[in-house]
Parts: structure tokens; C-alpha cells; sequence
């Protein structure tokens, strides 16, 4: 039995269909009672659990051999993640993939790195065999934007500099591997795309699949977190998704990584590929 934490999240949701369609036995945990049926409907056993919950991450994690673990940005996501890893533990689960940050370290000089890496520690000194990975932002994230690029023909650029975008099929991919077979305990897989593009790359790439103009417009760090506040995350989480894209400037977040082709013996998907076959949601 693997149980995924997130079933219905940007890396949850395809890492349970990629390990049914593995034949894996698997249990799906929502916060959502509105998206248990259609969980149950692919095949999965499901429980709805909120990670404050003791009693249901038992029951989530109970006769379970494997465990997905990803939360939402919170401020209280360490401490959800610990109350999974002492639930885990107890149920006498084997093996935790953990999703956390490209570059999340003990000496990480941004706070998320510091925060995911309290949690990887955590998962160290439990004695659970474990993976972690580790990806760099998602090309999902643009789906944020299809509103604006179909209505304005404008990109809002709140990083600034290159960005190795990752798909989260491929970190789901990576997950399923991880899950499924042999002798990924203990490695640490940073996860990228195959290429690292600017804010003036995603928006020719975007003119170019679409048909129409998109154009690059810079967003400043206090617009981006003043929006980010806007779409009710909280203030001090805001601020450390400011203080991580401070980097992109510098060149710290255009670092490739060959993880998705050494696991899986295929390439990263590409960007162009992603916003070709999202195309209708950036012109509606």
C-alpha cells in the first residue's frame, strides 16, 4: 500500500494516476470531502484527513508500506509534516518520498531552503528510509496567469531573471519511481527542466504557441506580494516566496539538472510542450 499525501494538489494529482497506472495499490488523502468520490472512482481507497488531525493521519497512514508527503506553503507546514512522520512511524510505514525545494539545506540562505530542510532532518532522524525530492517552480504555476495572458497579452514577470521550470508530471514521475522500485533510499533528486528561460523567454514562447502577442511586463517584489496576500496567503509566507525569487537575478535558479532523464531515461518535458498543450487556456 502507498498513501499519497496532496492526492489532489499540482504533484499529487498526476502521482496517483501514474502509480495506478503501475497497478499500485494506493490510498489518497484529501482535505477535501468533495474530492473523495472522484479519487474512489479511479480505484483509489481514500480518506479525508487534515494534517492537524492525529486520529486520520493514523488512519492514512495505517498498513501502509509508502508514503507521498507534500503540503501546501503554510507557515505551519513543518509542524504538518512532523505530525505525518510520527503518524508514519507509528504505523510502521518503511519508506517516505518527501517533496521539499530545490536546494533546501541545513545552510540554505533563503527561508524556504530552512524550512524544508527542518522537515528533512526530521525525516532522517525518524529512521524511515527515505527520498527527497526536491523541485524548482513549476510550470503549472503559469496556469495562474492564463486569465491576464488571454485577456491582456501580458506575462507578469515577478522573478526577474532565468528559471529552470520544471513540469509537475515529471516531479510526479520521478515520485512514481521512487515509490515503485528499487534503490532510491536515501537520494536527494533536484528537479528541473531542460532549459532555463527568462520572463522575455515565456512570453515569446507564449506569442509564438498562442498566435497573438504576449508581452513580458516586470512585477515588482512588493506587487508580487501584495498579490500573492491577495490570493490569501499569509503574509510571512508571501514574503518568503519574494525573498526565494530575489534569486532568480543572480542566476541561482538557472541551474540544470539531469535527474528527470538519469531516473527515468527520458527527457524533461519542455516549456514549449507544456504551454502548447495548455494553448486554450491562454486564449480563451
Amino acid at each position: 500500500m502507498i498513501t499519497v499525501f496532496g492526492a489532489t494538489g499540482t504533484t499529487g494529482a498526476p502521482l496517483v494516476d501514474t502509480l495506478l497506472a503501475k497497478g499500485a495499490k494506493l490510498r489518497a488523502v484529501t482535505s477535501d470531502p468533495a474530492k473523495v468520490a472522484p479519487l474512489k472512482a479511479k480505484g483509489c481507497e481514500t480518506v479525508t484527513a487534515d494534517f492537524s488531525d492525529p486520529a486520520a493521519l493514523a488512519k492514512a497512514c495505517a498498513g501502509a508500506e509508502k508514503i507521498y508527503l507534500v503540503t501546501p506553503a503554510h507557515l505551519d507546514m513543518r509542524r504538518w509534516k512532523a505530525n505525518v512522520i510520527e503518524a508514519a512511524k507509528a504505523a510502521g510505514v518503511r519508506h517516505v518520498v518527501l517533496a521539499t525545494g530545490l536546494g533546501a539545506a541545513p545552510k540554505a540562505k533563503v527561508t524556504f531552503g530552512k524550512w524544508h530542510a527542518e522537515t528533512q532532518e526530521l525525516v532522517k532522524e525518524s529512521g524511515l528510509d527515505w527520498t527527497f525530492v526536491q523541485p524548482t517552480y513549476f510550470m503549472q504555476n503559469l496556469l495562474w496567469q492564463a486569465g491576464n495572458i488571454a485577456k491582456d497579452g501580458v506575462y507578469y514577470d515577478g522573478l526577474g531573471g532565468p528559471v529552470a521550470w520544471v513540469d509537475a508530471r515529471d516531479i510526479a514521475d520521478v515520485a512514481a519511481e521512487a515509490l515503485t522500485a528499487p534503490g532510491h533510499e536515501g537520494k536527494v533528486y533536484g528537479l528541473t527542466g531542460p532549459e532555463a528561460l527568462t520572463g522575455e523567454d515565456i512570453a515569446t514562447v507564449l506569442s509564438e504557441e498562442t498566435g497573438r502577442s504576449v508581452n513580458c511586463t516586470p512585477l515588482s517584489a512588493e506587487d508580487s506580494k501584495a498579490a500573492m496576500i491577495a490570493d490569501e496567503m499569509q503574509e510571512e509566507v508571501a514574503a518568503a516566496m519574494v525573498e526565494l525569487a530575489s534569486i532568480a537575478p543572480k542566476g541561482y535558479l538557472a541551474g540544470i539538472e539531469t535527474t528527470v532523464n538519469d531516473v527515468l531515461g527520458r527527457p524533461a518535458r519542455r516549456f514549449r510542450d507544456f504551454v502548447a498543450e495548455n494553448r486554450a487556456a491562454f486564449v480563451q
